[in-house]
């Protein structure tokens, strides 16, 4: 049984095609952390207010702010953040979420940040240590490895098209041939 080439170029092109998934907004409850992020570069503090848990992905330092007390997202947070090399003001994403963008802390070491969060009355200082490994910022970010998923689509369907062109001329070249 032989196979033609543009049905096997299209067959394994098929798990390609998730690639292109609506944007990452929220549906309701939080999104789910997916299984890889626990690698991610890491960094918890708390005070009798606050609960805060920072995370690096890639260039873009993420922070969770929660009540102590209630563990409810706090809303509406001035927060900044600052270590020896970087000073930054972080924007809210959703509920109790916020984002600065930290390539300066991409890189593998040991960084002390400083968090000044102020919400509403509430104001606080809480201190971490954020420990990035060589491995963890050597990974590719999100839009890195979108790309590659890109190219890999753009590759197969190149390699179709030129299956395709060759067919098509070895099909004009029999029949004109059989004309004969």
């Amino acid at each position: 049984m032989k196979i033609s080439p543009i049905l096997l170029a299209a067959v394994l092109s098929l798990p390609l095609t998730g690639v292109f998934a609506h944007g990452d907004e929220v549906h309701g409850e939080a999104p789910v952390l997916a299984s890889n992020t626990r690698s991610l570069p890491s960094a918890e503090a708390k005070s009798s207010d606050f609960e805060l848990f920072a995370q690096l992905q890639g260039d873009t330092l993420t922070v969770y702010l929660d009540s102590y007390s209630d563990n409810q997202p706090v809303l509406g947070a001035s927060i900044e953040v600052e270590s020896e090399t970087f000073k930054a003001s972080l924007q809210a994403v959703s509920a109790g979420t916020y984002q600065v963008s930290a390539a300066a802390l991409n890189h593998p070491g040991e960084h002390s940040l400083l968090f000044t969060v102020v919400a509403g009355q509430t104001s606080d200082l809480l201190d971490t240590v954020l420990r990035v490994s060589a491995s963890a910022a050597a990974e590719p970010t999100h839009a890195q490895r979108q790309l590659w998923w890109l190219g890999g689509a753009l590759a197969a369907l190149a390699i179709a098209a030129m299956l395709f062109r060759r067919r098509q001329g070895r099909v004009l070249a029999n029949h004109g041939a059989s004309a004969l």
